[in-house]
């Protein structure tokens, strides 16, 4: 038995808890659940505050990107509760594999770690190929359950946006999410994880309980840096402002990004004769997600909700403005998915950049131009997130371009 299977077979037997960043609440609830069906003990982090901040610029160069600080806070600050047994405690972060400096988020976290908490392991979850000795050990079946995860993650954030802003009765569309969870996670101890079209009109009928009017409220467009675009930590709660000045959130779903991702590969195969080997599976991969995307988008037919942008769209208008060679972060995705939201109505966008990010920067608020000169009624408002940027300023931001919305 190779160092790394002893590694895992040591944190399912002596009860390791892994700790997972609350990068994607919707998703990560899931996924810790599966790591749990596996026999990890997992837990998604849902600390909050400013010592996060304060202990990430303690532990990371301050040059660093934004998300790389907020993830690598979060655990130092959890690590210091008390809550833990830190000789039986572990930290999970997913690497892409890209040119931007998530890649590097691995060797920061365990740089500030060696430092204050030796002790605690930093595993990297990743498909890439990377950080062979520490990386999860997926296998077939627990990659199929992620996939289902993945999925019932993104039409509840969906259901989520789209009604909240309408409830009559205060919170009733986080109880309906919770009641989807916990039947979900039902799911995933005891079977059935799998019925996904049953799972889609469980979670759609359950959010129909809260009537969304003919007339709705002004749809606003939230792009940007993975990290930032989706977790209310690094985010400052943006969504929930959002709602509360009268607007609903359109987020885009986890798979478009996957589906970029996907895409990439096969773009590097036409351009530069890269992945050879591997072009036909992605291929495969990608028409396989790609077509259970456009399941997931029937079942919403005959419904108030409106589905997920078509990815094949997304990447047509990427080609209107921007190379599909421009990979680097987010790449083509934030300018393509702007473009998209702009010719389907959603004509005040939030594009969220985090400190540090140059590849998200030039994509999004440098793009901002080549998008107005196709739509100049579009208002999109980049937004930068840094442990020095103020909440009030972010909002305040935000409100002006709200302004602009026309009844």
């Amino acid at each position: 038995m190779n160092e790394r299977k002893r590694f895992f077979k040591k944190l399912k037997k002596e009860g390791y808890t892994i700790l997972f960043p609350n990068m994607l609440p919707t998703h990560f609830e899931l996924f810790a659940e599966i790591f749990k069906k596996y026999g990890y003990k997992a837990e998604v982090l849902l600390n909050e505050g400013r010592e996060i901040k304060d202990e990430g610029l303690k532990n990371i160069h301050n040059d660093a990107c934004y998300p790389a600080l907020i993830v690598t806070g979060s655990f130092i600050s959890a690590l210091k509760s008390g809550k833990y047994d830190l000789n039986k405690t572990a930290v999970i972060m997913s690497q892409t594999g890209g040119g931007c400096r998530a890649s590097n988020y691995i060797s920061l976290i365990r740089k500030a770690l060696q430092s204050t908490f030796p002790q605690v392991p930093c595993i990297s979850l990743n498909a890439s190929g990377l950080d062979k000795e520490m990386s999860f050990p997926f296998t077939p079946r627990l990659l199929l359950d992620f996939f289902y995860a993945l999925m019932y993650g993104d039409l509840i954030m969906l259901c989520y946006n789209q009604t909240k802003p309408y409830e009559k009765i205060k919170n009733q569309a986080d109880e309906i999410q919770a009641n989807c969870f916990k039947d979900l996670r039902h799911q995933i101890r005891n079977g059935g994880f799998s019925h996904l079209k049953k799972n889609y009109k469980m979670i759609v009928n359950r959010f129909s309980k809260i009537e969304i009017p003919d007339k709705r409220k002004p749809r606003v467009g939230v792009v940007g840096e993975i990290f930032v675009k989706y977790s209310a930590l690094a985010n400052n709660h943006l969504l929930d402002f959002l709602i509360q000045e009268g607007t609903e959130p359109n987020v885009p779903s986890l798979l478009e990004f996957l589906l970029y991702c996907l895409a990439n590969n096969e773009e590097d195969f036409i351009l530069y004769g890269h992945h050879k080997v591997s072009h036909r599976f992605v291929k495969i991969a990608y028409k396989f997600l790609y077509k259970q995307s456009l399941r997931m988008n029937k079942v919403l037919k005959g419904t108030k909700f409106i589905p997920y942008e078509d990815f094949e769209e997304i990447k047509a208008n990427a080609e209107k403005i921007i190379s599909r060679g421009v990979k680097m972060g987010e790449g083509w995705l934030i300018p393509a998915e702007m473009l998209t939201m702009a010719e389907h109505g959603v004509k005040n966008i939030v594009c969220a950049q985090p400190f540090g990010c140059l590849p998200n920067h030039i994509v999004g608020k440098g793009m901002v131009r080549p998008i107005k000169e196709l739509h100049q009624e579009v208002n999109i408002a980049p937004i930068d997130y840094d442990p020095g940027a103020t909440k009030v300023n972010q909002e305040n931001r935000i409100k002006l371009m709200l302004s602009n919305i026309k009844e």
